[in-house]
């Protein structure tokens, strides 16, 4: 399901039919399938993509008292039918994704994202309780918002489902807007830049009943799996290769998909593992190359994976896409400012794969998964025998000392910084007060605190969020094998060293799949291109670009200004975001009006 949105009446009353007209204007402009239904306490709104996909059947569901609405597409569907139905599993062969989600609610109530994998934002609303249950998968790839008006609810994976209501305040949040400045994201995982809008935080499931307050709770958080230790190196890679293609598998219950292929280790494992996992699926790699901006060896890479693994290829020259283009188009802006400059040459190389497949593969989150702790981190975590062993052994067969990451580097970087992440000198010191640090999504982690603090980030939220349909405006959903539970479990067990090191893992499993050059191509981001970037820009007349008064409680335009004509172009990348909001808050006033 592309997109979604509900309204629910907790106390039964009958909406009002402009209700679900307004429900019905609040989907965003993409080619689909639309389907809009409204009845006594419910109004419903869905997107799906004009090829059906099995995981979009029977939604929405219509189950006694229970409605099951949302994007949604549950992983591990055996192991889930074998707890729903222990004696006769097979009865629930043919069931749905909706209905298995309508099942878990009738077993285990509001607690039921705690036995769900995949990549869902769904509602159900359970009318003989009463009650509304929302929920989001544990790394947030769908987005889940809400808004109240009384005892009417707005729910929708977008804001603007959330904002039917005419209830339902206009008015800025000021701190979550001044920390998109500052940091490139709403920092409080529950906020959106508008007063009366909350977005449901990954990993968390909501709950509404009667007159009181939601109830927040978090279903899912990053295991603390117990460790795995094997004699040969082979039973690591066949474990790993194991759930890495139930993780792919999963993914690909479609004819068509895409696997975004860059050339490197993640991308190219995961076109290796769909290839294997659904031999059944028509495939075709994209690979988004910038000849001039930023020359690189992706293409050349990319084109020998394609040709090895026998897979349609195609190479998309990104160079002459408008640097920020979107934002000289009002009407296409997302819901809120999105710290995503790449968001116009994401929407033009999404129409080819939309063309395609309705399911592209990314790559993403591979290189905070298998990064390596730190020494002292092992340290804290293993016994001193087995880090100094495994230490010995990788550095007899490399002849490679590990990454030992001294932290105090780290710790000495963030005393002289502070709590900025890039500085942002151009924040009045009001605004600075104001924004809120961002609170951790996750304790603590006692074996990969690194890895989790890296994965647990609201940066994600915010990428996720520029990635879903609303915004690219391409039906086209995304999804990243690497973030599953299951893999995080064995990734998460296994001894750091040697097996993340250097992704020794993944090419440990693709050593007789994947080119040479591939295997032994280092960590390779694309040079220059950020400088590339801002220099087209300055040419364009970009330091110039007019910013209106409406940023000016929150940032001092005289030194953005001076930022544009002669910072570094990672500085100049920082400031863009004020060029963002201030278009944005235009076209809210406008919208106003």
């Amino acid at each position: 399901m592309l997109a979604f949105g509900a309204l629910i009446d907790l106390s039964l009353a009958p909406l009002a039919p402009e209700l679900t007209a307004r429900l019905r204007r609040s989907l965003p402009a993409i080619p689909g399938r639309v389907s809009v239904s409204g009845a006594g306490e419910v109004a419903l709104a869905q997107l799906a993509d004009h090829r059906p996909l099995p995981f979009d059947a029977e939604l929405p569901l219509t189950d006694g008292d229970l409605l099951v609405a949302g994007s949604l597409r549950i992983d591990a569907r055996e192991a889930l039918r074998a707890a729903l139905a222990p004696d006769a599993p097979r009865a629930l062969d043919g069931a749905s994704d909706a209905r298995l989600v309508a099942l878990a609610y009738r077993r285990w109530s509001a607690r039921l994202a705690e036995h769900l994998i995949g990549d869902y934002a769904f509602v159900i609303w359970d009318r003989g309780a009463r009650r509304l249950v929302g929920a989001r998968d544990p790394h947030g790839n769908r987005q889940l918002f809400w808004g109240r008006a009384g005892p009417v609810l707005a729910v929708g994976s977008s804001i603007e489902a959330a904002r039917v209501l005419p209830g339902v305040s206009s008015e800025l949040h000021e701190p979550s807007l001044v920390s998109l400045l500052r940091d490139g994201w709403v920092n409080e995982a529950e906020r959106t830049v508008f007063r009366d809008v909350y977005r449901v935080p990954a990993a968390h499931t909501v709950v509404f009943e009667g007159n009181t307050a939601p109830t927040v709770r978090r279903h899912w958080d990053f295991p603390v799996p117990a460790a795995i230790r094997y004699r040969r190196d082979d039973d690591y890679v066949a474990h790993f290769t194991e759930v890495l293609h139930a993780a792919t598998r999963d993914r690909l219950r479609t004819d068509t998909a895409a696997i975004l292929l860059s050339g490197g280790m993640d991308s190219s494992t995961l076109a290796v593992a769909a290839q294997r996992a659904a031999p059944a699926v028509s495939l075709r790699a994209f690979t988004m190359t910038y000849p001039t901006l930023a020359p690189s060896d992706d293409d050349t890479l990319s084109i020998e994976v394609a040709r090895r693994l026998g897979m349609a290829h195609e190479v998309l020259d990104l160079d002459h896409t408008s640097v920020l283009g979107h934002l000289d188009h009002l009407d296409s802006l997302p819901s809120q400012p999105l710290d995503d400059s790449d968001l116009a040459l994401a929407r033009e190389s999404l129409v080819p794969v939309a063309a395609f497949a309705p399911i592209a593969i990314y790559g993403e989150d591979g290189d905070w998964l298998l990064q390596a702790p730190t020494l002292l981190g092992q340290l804290r975590t293993q016994p001193f025998a087995e880090v100094a062993g495994s230490w010995s052994r990788y550095w007899w067969r490399t002849g490679r000392r590990p990454w030992a990451g001294l932290e105090w580097r780290d710790r000495l970087r963030r005393w002289r910084h502070g709590d900025d992440r890039f500085g942002t000198p151009w924040l009045r010191d009001g605004a600075r007060r104001m924004a809120r640090p961002a609170p951790r999504r996750s304790p603590e982690h006692p074996l990969r605190p690194r890895n989790v603090r890296a994965l647990g980030s609201p940066l994600w939220d915010a990428h996720y969020e520029s990635l879903a349909p609303a915004n690219t405006l391409a039906p086209v959903l995304h999804t990243l094998p690497f973030v599953d539970p299951r893999i995080f479990a064995f990734v998460f067990a296994i001894p750091p060293v040697p097996w993340c090191q250097n992704k020794q893992l993944l090419r440990a499993a693709m050593r007789d799949a994947l080119p040479a050059a591939v295997l032994a191509r280092p960590k390779t981001p694309l040079g220059g291109y950020i400088e590339a970037r801002v220099a087209r820009w300055r040419a364009l007349g970009g330091a110039d670009a007019p910013i209106s008064g409406r940023v000016a409680p929150w940032v001092d335009i005289a030194a953005v200004r001076a930022i544009f004509r002669s910072g570094t172009p990672y500085d100049v990348i920082d400031a863009w975001r004020v060029l963002q909001v201030d278009r944005w808050l235009a076209r809210e006033e406008d919208r106003r009006a």
